[in-house]
């Protein structure tokens, strides 16, 4: 069986001088944060060494509230998988964020101080989720630095594949035991209609564009090469890349609702849409089988959660487990399960693009409006059942999805085999 895991989301806003670490008090209220998963058989979490607060200033490091947290895992036996730069956590000096020409060495030169300070961490996510962060920052225009073109993600992939090449890398070089953990979204495309078949096969070669660059297999013959010369992209970028790979030991694939999207051909801005309903889900199991079989390497189920009453919650979670679960029955070797965040985000309704601090309702533990208290529920309780292996996807009651849920998953129903109930009060 694997692993069930913890975490608590961080990500900087940007321009509002806060992140979700504090937004959501696990600044102040860490220590009962990590009890909490302590006290539910969970030994392994995602944890964030935020840079953006610890270097504030060029070259000045700050290490007063960091050292509180991971003095306190080292000491009860807690295994962090450290996270240094999770989306738009750099800080705010850095001009142009992933476009910065300085930006790989002053982030190497950082995950180094990481490593000196925090030498008994042996895992690392050198960049969360860089794909889905590399689009948001430099193709969709929804992020800092706000930019929207093709040849800013083009320029920006290679930074960003450059960066984790050399950080981990470097890791391996100084502590051979550091695995590095991998986190990306697993993502699957379909075209509703003829006219989106094109954009489709486009995104569908794209999903795998990070991971390609960072394993050095983007030569000529690469579906995505002519895309990446005709968008700014030299030869000597690439063949850099293809001689100074960098290393992946666990490959983590995060996996919501919206990872899966059908298209639909539009006239509004030239480019197909998203259909607001996936009809036509694969599930998890078998949008992973497409990373595993591309790559070959070991895997976990990095992220997942679902926005929503916690009897939702609870048959989100039924499904994510039972597909887990498919995959381990496959033959795949499949290290864990991370529901994330722990508790309650903030700012998740709006893609963290201004701090309006209220509560998403994502995590296991809930928050309420003033986000003090950690309350426990049904869900917690199952997944701490899970997370010291007293049971199985098939214990977890089969709760239905309200109206509005049931509407937006109906292409999921037929995956859940389980004879949803039309009961869904809480205990």
């Amino acid at each position: 069986m694997f692993n069930h895991l913890g975490g608590f989301e961080s990500t900087h806003i940007f321009n509002s001088g806060q992140d979700i670490l504090g937004t959501t008090r696990h600044i102040e209220l860490w220590r009962n944060d990590l009890c909490l998963l302590l006290e539910s058989g969970i030994r392994t979490l995602r944890y964030s060494i935020p840079w953006h607060r610890i270097e504030q200033k060029p070259g000045e490091f700050d290490w007063t509230w960091m050292d509180g947290p991971m003095r306190f895992m080292q000491s009860v036996g807690l295994e962090p998988i450290v996270d240094p730069l999770h989306h738009t956590s750099f800080p705010t000096w850095l001009t142009d964020g992933f476009l910065n020409g300085d930006f790989p060495a002053l982030y190497r030169r950082f995950i180094n101080r990481v490593s000196d300070r925090y030498n008994w961490v042996t895992k690392y996510t050198v960049i969360n989720e860089p794909l889905a962060t590399t689009l948001f920052c430099s193709f969709t225009g929804m992020w800092y630095p706000y930019r929207a073109s093709d040849r800013d993600f083009v320029a920006m992939s290679l930074q960003v594949a450059r960066c984790i090449c050399e950080c981990s890398r470097e890791l391996k070089r100084k502590n051979k035991q550091v695995e590095i953990v991998y986190v990306g979204t697993a993502e699957h495309h379909r075209a509703i209609d003829q006219r989106s078949v094109a954009w489709v096969k486009h995104a569908n070669a794209r999903r795998f564009l990070i991971l390609d660059l960072v394993l050095g297999r983007v030569d000529r013959h690469h579906p995505l090469f002519t895309y990446l010369k005709r968008h700014g992209a030299s030869e000597d970028d690439l063949a850099w890349l293809r001689d100074h790979p960098g290393c992946i030991d666990v490959l983590g694939l995060d996996y919501y609702i919206h990872s899966e999207m059908e298209w639909f051909s539009s006239t509004k801005n030239g480019r197909p849409d998203i259909h607001p309903v996936n009809r036509h889900p694969r599930g998890f199991a078998a949008v992973a089988e497409d990373y595993l079989n591309a790559y070959g390497l070991p895997a976990m189920l990095s992220e997942t959660n679902i926005r929503g009453a916690l009897h939702e919650r609870i048959a989100w979670l039924k499904f994510m487990e039972a597909e887990c679960e498919e995959l381990l029955l496959a033959g795949r070797d499949l290290r864990g399960f991370c529901w994330y965040p722990s508790i309650d985000s903030t700012d998740w309704a709006n893609a963290c693009t201004r701090c309006t601090e209220i509560v998403d309702p994502q995590g296991i533990w809930t928050l309420d409006r003033d986000r003090v208290i950690r309350h426990p529920s049904e869900l917690s309780r199952i997944y701490t059942a899970l997370a010291r292996g007293e049971i199985t996807s098939k214990d977890i009651p089969p709760y239905a999805f309200d109206e509005e849920l049931q509407s937006r998953l109906r292409g999921y129903l037929p995956l859940m085999d389980w004879a949803l109930s039309s009961d869904t009060r809480i205990a």
